[in-house]
């Protein structure tokens, strides 16, 4: 039924331009012109978009490699409360982000009256899709928690039976059966108990790489479109340049702060790449803008349907693991922070609720 609306639609628009003389012609498109402006390129400064590049490239990597590197190098160790601010700042960043610059932008994209009924019908698409994306993840890092737990317990399961059988070999050529029974079943218990704390904590640190790992597959997305969006702005570049240099550098230190936290081995490589992705991605997109900044057209159809809907998916992917994996498992699920002083709480809370503010106020200019 709606393809058949949209032939009859074009083929009236067809019929209509062919009665038309030259001047409606003219008319029409200037109409369209007026849905899809090109930025205005005559005064565009390339060199200063380019230069815009290597500054977003260290603001980010900044962030995202100060706390890493903090970890791994006790030469550098900056003191904890420097760590406890940042992860509780980072969080409010980064739940502000979600829904101060991702919706938002991604409610003007879809609902823009140029596009076709299918997105202007429904007005509620950016919210739907980060619905869509939100229960998505959800369910991905259900079913991969419950697949790491299963491999985890068949691996303890085959090592408890190799053990069990040398047990009983030495039990049987030592020949004190009951006594060497007991004792076995005393430390059979005893491993119980070391394996099911062993398997809570490697299956919590687990669960949190996987978390840390969404929630930056989320930001990354954003961070192409919004350095796709700098490369190719006209005259508000220089309020948006400034307001994603302190974008980017409170994000990266909200998320390499969790970076840092992770329990991965001393030697591995991945909390670096982690970081780099990050410190990448806007400087990737803003090249991009770069390449194609005579032809790209951010207000065209296809660049608004592509923006508001990967705005749309990152901002489900935030709000999800914003609210569940980072303030929920910090502020309610996490003992050690039930059992801090009051006012380390209380200080906890004022970091949020300040990276949230002022992640608000930076929604102004970006």
């Amino acid at each position: 039924m709606l393809k058949t609306q949209h032939i009859f639609f074009f083929a009236i628009i067809i019929g209509s331009v062919w009665a038309q003389d030259d001047t409606n012609s003219s008319t029409t498109q200037s109409n369209a012109a007026q849905c899809s402006p090109k930025p205005d390129i005559t005064t565009y400064n390339f060199g200063l978009h380019l230069a815009a590049l290597f500054v977003i490239l260290l603001t980010s990597s900044f962030g995202a490699f100060v706390p890493v590197i903090s970890k791994k190098y006790p030469r550098f160790t900056v003191p904890n409360i420097v760590f406890f601010v940042a992860k509780h700042f980072g969080s409010g960043v980064i739940l502000a982000t979600a829904f101060v610059h991702m919706l938002p932008s991604a409610f003007t994209s879809l609902n823009n009256p140029c596009l076709q009924p299918v997105w202007t019908n429904y007005g509620a698409w950016p919210g739907a899709i980060a619905l869509m994306a939100a229960l998505f993840i959800f369910i991905t890092e259900f079913i991969a928690l419950k697949i790491a737990a299963n491999l985890e317990s068949t691996d303890e399961n085959n090592h408890e039976t190799t053990n069990d059988i040398t047990n009983e070999t030495n039990n049987r050529t030592a020949n004190h059966t009951n006594n060497v029974a007991d004792e076995s079943l005393n430390k059979s218990e005893a491993r119980f108990e070391y394996l099911t704390r062993h398997s809570e904590t490697a299956l919590s640190s687990r669960a949190q790489i996987i978390g840390i790992a969404i929630l930056e597959c989320g930001i990354c997305f954003h961070s192409v479109i919004i350095g796709m969006a700098l490369s190719v702005a006209g005259d508000e570049f220089i309020s948006l340049f400034v307001a994603l240099i302190f974008h980017q550098m409170f994000e990266g230190l909200g998320l390499g702060s969790r970076i840092a936290e992770l329990k991965f081995p001393p030697k591995s490589i991945k909390p670096w790449l982690m970081s780099l992705a990050y410190g990448t991605t806007t400087p990737i997109g803003i090249f991009i803008g770069l390449l194609v900044r005579n032809s790209y057209n951010p207000n065209s159809n296809t660049a608004l349907i592509v923006q508001g809907v990967f705005d749309s998916i990152s901002a489900g992917i935030l709000l999800f693991a914003a609210l569940v994996e980072l303030i929920a498992n910090d502020f309610i699920y996490d003992r050690d922070f039930q059992k801090l002083p009051k006012i380390d709480q209380i200080a906890a809370f004022v970091c949020l609720i300040v990276g949230a503010g002022i992640m608000s106020v930076i929604g102004i200019w970006a």
